[in-house]
């Protein structure tokens, strides 16, 4: 009996040494579940992050197409309108604002684009989730620049994503033409998003 126990005890001994500890202690459970915590608030806040930047950059993308609308009427002694269109040729009543829009000559004033008047520019949909009306219920199809620079009709887009009415914003449309950014409604009232 005594011949098995040195060799048990060796065997034992000498495993100590080459075996090494495996699992995880306490510590390096509590940092990995804080940065894995970390890293899901910092998707949240990305994801918020990316939908800000959607809707500041399609406000971006009216603004500047406004004030083109506008430079080019005045430019041309003409009458030029911005309409939504969904294929980029032709305006659409039943398009949505968001699905895209063009500036172009309306010699007649019918906002229509019909022979011999030029399409000046075409934006394509807008990216993201976004929604775009323009009038407290979306009733316009259609913005129009006279040779003086006055817009017709004046009304507010109001964008709007996921998050909702806290975070929507607007680009406001007066009668002189000059659109600027806002919080608010022409009116000085709270956005509401569909």
């Amino acid at each position: 009996m005594n011949r098995y126990l040195p060799g048990s005890l060796s065997l034992l001994s000498s495993s100590r040494h080459r075996l090494k500890p495996c699992g995880y202690s306490l510590y390096d459970l509590i940092i990995t579940a804080a940065v894995a915590s970390a890293l899901g608030v910092g998707a949240i806040g990305m994801s918020g992050l990316l939908q800000k930047v959607r809707l500041t950059t399609g406000v971006n993308q009216l603004m500047a197409e406004l004030n083109l609308a506008r430079s080019e009427a005045i430019k041309r002694n003409a009458m030029v309108a911005l309409c939504k269109s969904k294929n980029g040729a032709s305006c659409s009543d039943e398009s949505a604002w968001q699905e895209g829009w063009i500036v172009f000559t309306d010699n007649n004033n019918n906002h229509e684009v019909d022979a011999g008047e030029t399409v000046i520019h075409v934006r394509q949909a807008l990216a993201g989730n976004l929604t775009l009306r323009y009038g407290e219920t979306g009733k316009y199809s259609y913005v129009r620049y006279s040779p003086s620079g006055e817009a017709w009709p004046g009304a507010t887009f109001t964008f709007c994503d996921r998050r909702g009415a806290d975070s929507a914003k607007a680009v406001v449309v007066y009668w002189n033409g000059r659109p600027r950014v806002s919080t608010k409604t022409s009116e000085g009232k709270r956005l509401n998003c569909p």
